[in-house]
């Protein structure tokens, strides 16, 4: 019997894609999804696999097809990206549905480092989702709200493309400071593992899910790269931690617009400066996953 309906939010995206094939693969288990007006072709694939389709804006305002999307929901997943209008009052309005329609579990947008821990305005792009949960608190009624933390994107655009901690194409890999202090790397493909299974689990989780595919410092990653690919890497020290919060300082008063000049540098500062690390990593709730670690996917990719 189909007892549990997953409602997700994003699911055309890379990691809402992911999430998706997960829900799919578990018993029992049927997936919603929201879909904007005309925007039905890019989900075609998964509706004739027998995922149901609710179109409708993601947005406040929206409450009709929010609470349409929501009902009968045992999770509702949200996998949007965007800024705080999506972030905060987009997804405060879907939680709000979710609420009214007795959802039990509500995992937002997170999918990032531990956010909590990192000081208001060292990400900008974390202090929406700070703003959202601080917001959730006083509005989920009986929802639990579970934040799924998995650190950096184990991931060819992530790891070695948007922050480009290592640079396979120049064989280089660039750190600041002195690189000592452990950092968390999870995939894509993973953290969808760990979130499908979170919007399943019968027993209450609480407020923050931390998970990891692989916990290592800079020169130990240098070190996992080198071993699965056979390649060494020259190490480029650009400066000290104060030099690289000058270097954000910079990027960011020149042209706050530009997000791509320094959000990069902020989430690695957060690494680098371990501020952004998951404690406790709780993998060992979902025994059935063994998540990829570096070596594995540097050796997969090819990389």
């Amino acid at each position: 019997m189909n007892n549990k309906v997953i409602a997700l939010v994003g699911g055309s995206g890379q990691l809402g894609r992911l999430v998706a094939d997960e829900i799919l693969a578990l018993p029992d288990t049927r997936l919603r999804l929201l879909v904007r007006p005309g925007s039905r072709d890019k989900v075609a694939d998964l509706e004739a696999r027998g995922v149901q389709i609710v179109e409708g804006a993601l947005s406040a305002g929206a409450e009709q097809s929010l609470a349409a999307f929501c009902a009968g929901a045992t999770t509702v997943i949200s996998a949007v990206q965007g800024g705080p209008d999506v972030i905060i009052d987009a997804q405060v309005a879907l939680l709000r549905a979710a609420r009214d329609a007795g959802v039990r579990r509500f995992i937002p947008s997170d999918f990032s480092l531990d956010l909590f821990r990192v000081a208001k305005g060292q990400i900008v792009s974390s202090d929406a989702r700070r703003a959202f949960a601080g917001i959730a608190e006083a509005a989920a009624g009986d929802v639990e709200v579970v934040h799924v933390l998995n650190g950096q994107f184990l991931d060819r655009r992530v790891l070695f493309g948007f922050i480009r901690v290592i640079d396979p194409a120049t064989r280089t890999a660039y750190v600041w400071g002195d690189g000592e202090v452990p950092m968390d790397f999870t995939t894509y493909a993973d953290t969808a593992r760990y979130t499908a299974a979170a919007a399943v689990d019968d027993n209450p989780i609480g407020g923050v899910l931390g998970v990891a595919g692989d916990t290592l410092t800079f020169h130990e990653l240098v070190r996992a790269y080198e071993k699965a690919s056979g390649k060494t890497l020259r190490i480029e020290r650009l400066g000290s931690m104060e030099d690289l919060d000058a270097r954000i300082a910079g990027l960011y008063g020149a042209d706050p617009a530009n997000l791509h000049a320094y959000l990069p540098l902020m989430y690695y500062r957060a690494q680098l400066n371990g501020t952004g690390r998951i404690d406790p990593i709780r993998n060992d709730r979902y025994p059935a996953i063994t998540p990829t670690t570096v070596e594995q996917y540097v050796t997969g990719e090819g990389l």
